[in-house]
């Protein structure tokens, strides 16, 4: 079973937790999802029955033995430093589209990650 963490709970945080939540994935799991607008971390916590943060850091630190994917769904041009901050936590790591807005963000995030 994969253990997913969802950070962003905006928009298209919506169709990611209804997958992961209401397990519809073969062997995958909503285990926490984190935004910085604490009352939307908070619905999507207490509506899949998770644990949910407006610190991905704190959520990391608190329950990182718990995940074991990262799925990055914040604004495009936000994707780059929270994938560089999450790279050290040593989980695999899913990135929305667009991955980066430059090159060289790109580079960095799969340098981090390797």
């Amino acid at each position: 079973m994969l253990r997913f963490a969802l950070i962003g709970c905006g928009r298209i945080a919506k169709k990611h937790a209804e997958i992961l939540g209401e397990k519809q994935l073969k062997n995958a799991s909503l285990s926490a999802v984190c935004d910085i607008r604490e009352e939307r971390a908070k619905y999507y916590g207490e509506k899949y029955g998770v644990p949910w943060f407006s610190d991905m850091h704190v959520m990391m630190n608190t329950i990182g033995n718990q995940i074991d994917v990262v799925t990055v769904l914040t604004e495009s041009g936000s994707h780059a430093a929270h994938t560089l901050e999450l790279a050290p936590y040593g989980k695999h790591i899913i990135v929305e589209k667009p991955m980066a807005l430059t090159l060289d963000d790109a580079d960095a995030m799969i340098a981090a990650c390797d």
